[in-house]
């Protein structure tokens, strides 16, 4: 039973993650993506707000910075992986501001970081 519980938990955050980033990435308004959440996923107010801060700082800046690796830069899929892994997911954490650059500062950013 607890096992159950554990993957009902994990597939309701899944879910409340895929419609926050479908929200999200259609533009929608932050304040409408949280009533959405708090009526669709019933979810309250604070668990909606951590979700989109999660999309809006860390999750949709690494998905756009590894299309960037991969698309632009040349690198695998591996190698995108470790470096959002390595690079990218602390220095969002740490600073948010980062999350406003575009992919290609982000990573020149980042690169620069370790000089």
């Amino acid at each position: 039973m607890y096992l159950g519980s554990l993957e009902e938990h994990r597939i309701r955050n899944n879910e409340i993650k895929l419609v926050t980033e479908a929200l999200y990435e259609a533009n929608v308004k932050d304040d409408e993506i949280l009533r959405v959440l708090m009526k669709v996923c019933n979810v309250d107010k604070e668990k909606a707000m951590n979700a989109l801060r999660n999309e809006k700082y860390m999750l949709s800046p690494c998905r756009e910075l590894y299309q960037y690796l991969v698309l632009e830069k040349g690198f695998n899929d591996h190698d995108a992986d470790v470096f959002i892994h390595n690079r990218a997911r602390a220095a969002l954490a740490r600073n948010t501001e980062l999350s406003k650059l575009s992919p290609s500062k982000m990573f020149d950013t980042l690169n620069n970081a370790d000089k």
